[in-house]
């Protein structure tokens, strides 16, 4: 045995600390096929998007290639990959493991990813009855909502990352109901008398209810660590999520009911508490003394990206931006590919390798000579640097390209994000391959 006066230098006490961790974690299967699955969806959502990019500027704008499009990012991408975290973290934020059989999730991932595949694939084939694997999606999502409301409520206490993603709950609860009622009222015309507040509002619970405070949430406990930084007062913080969800029903309600007319209002509350929250990031990131890697520097840019997302969005509320189809591409494109999807890619590019670090590596009892392998050395530094440069330049041309009208310019930025995806799945499988082979040298 160590003695305890060599335990702190020795390498296997270090590692030895994460078998605790070990035992109330999920298996490292089920984050992983989350993560795969979003690498590949965003790969597939890069390709249709660089082939046929100058559909969104043409004439020839068809809603359901529209519809798929859009899907195979914000669930093929953003929400797989948010539902991957959500089960790792749990048993982190929550001090408490998942509240229901691991075959059950993996059911859940199972409904999920084949009912949105199948709706995709019929979106984009012009198929009538795609709202049947839209159904199997939603009730595998509802299966999602179920396990972790229930392991929330069987939590002793939820920090305050935790309670962001219950409310974040709420609001995916409410997205759900609204997607199902403009489903069956966009023939019938009986339920809102303005479908396009309506819809108006169901995106803004996308991006605003579910995911952004979803990404809130989570970068309180993720960015500080990564950073190795943290927030003495979470005041700010209370007065971000007061204001965000003041801005959010109402324009949510606005939108239904009163034909938006206080737009400007509640944009600029929405504002008010992104820049709020993007202050206290900067401030995390002005106390770390130490040199930005990949995965800070995608923080820093979405956050960049959250405010050209802001911007825009006063611009369009207040009439300060003409409102036309392309100026509102432009807004949606900020909130995607600017603000929620470097974010994403950020963390992920830490979450991954930390993760086939504790699974594979970890439990082994390491003894000198053989080296101790970091989280850099399990993914590639130099491909998500250049995942970076790509992606800085994708968003600005695609922005240009909706908001000038530019065909080539939009269709460059499509293919810099196809490069991105790219280097993204690349260097996914180049983490992922330690659960099949193991390093030689930490083996």
């Amino acid at each position: 045995m160590t003695s305890a006066k060599e335990t702190p230098q020795q390498p296997s006490f270090i590692l030895s600390g994460s078998a605790p961790f070990l035992k109330s974690a999920p298996p490292a299967s089920l984050p992983m096929r989350h993560f795969a699955f979003a690498a590949f969806a965003f790969w597939i959502f890069a390709a249709e998007f660089a082939i046929h990019s100058t559909r969104l500027l043409g004439f020839d704008f068809e809603a359901l290639w529209v519809l798929g499009l859009a899907h195979s990012l914000t669930l093929g991408f953003i929400a797989m990959t948010i539902l991957g975290v959500m089960i790792q973290m749990s048993s982190v934020l929550w001090e408490i493991p998942l509240q229901a059989p691991h075959r059950i999730i993996s059911l859940c991932w199972w409904g999920f990813s084949s009912g949105l595949t199948i709706f995709v694939y019929f979106l984009w084939s012009d198929r009538v009855f795609y709202w049947i694997p839209a159904a199997l999606a939603a009730l595998s999502l509802t299966g999602y909502i179920a396990i972790f409301i229930r392991t929330m409520l069987a939590a002793k206490k939820i920090d305050w990352t935790g309670k962001h993603l219950a409310v974040s709950m709420v609001y995916l609860i409410s997205l759900a109901i609204l997607g199902v009622l403009l489903s069956y009222d966009r023939e019938r015309g009986v339920i809102f008398p303005d479908p396009q507040g309506a819809l108006i509002a169901h995106i803004h619970l996308a991006l605003i209810g579910w995911v952004s405070l979803s990404i809130i949430g989570v970068s309180y406990r993720l960015v500080s660590m990564f950073a190795l930084s943290h927030l003495e007062s979470k005041t700010p913080g209370r007065l971000a999520l007061f204001l965000l969800n003041v801005g959010l029903i109402g324009l949510v309600g606005d939108s239904l009911w009163n034909a938006h007319r206080f737009l400007p209002l509640w944009a600029s509350l929405l504002s008010a508490a992104y820049f709020i929250y993007a202050l206290q990031m900067f401030r995390i990131f002005k106390e770390r003394m130490r040199k930005l890697d990949p995965s800070l520097s995608f923080t820093i840019l979405a956050l960049f990206g959250g405010v050209l997302w802001c911007a825009l969005g006063l611009g369009l509320s207040f009439g300060w931006i003409k409102d036309s189809v392309h100026a509102r591409e432009a807004y949606i494109a900020s909130a995607l590919l600017g603000w929620v999807t470097p974010f994403i890619l950020g963390e992920i590019h830490k979450i991954v390798p930390f993760l086939v670090w504790l699974h594979v590596y970890s439990p082994q009892n390491f003894k000198p000579p053989v080296r101790v392998p970091k989280i850099s050395d399990l993914t590639s530094q130099k491909l998500a640097w250049g995942e970076l440069i790509a992606a800085v330049f994708a968003l600005i041309l695609v922005v240009l390209g909706f908001l000038i009208k530019s065909r080539g310019i939009l269709r460059l930025g499509a293919f810099s994000w196809l490069l991105v995806a790219t280097l993204y799945a690349i260097n996914t499988m180049i983490s992922l391959k330690h659960f099949l082979w193991k390093d030689p040298r930490w083996s």
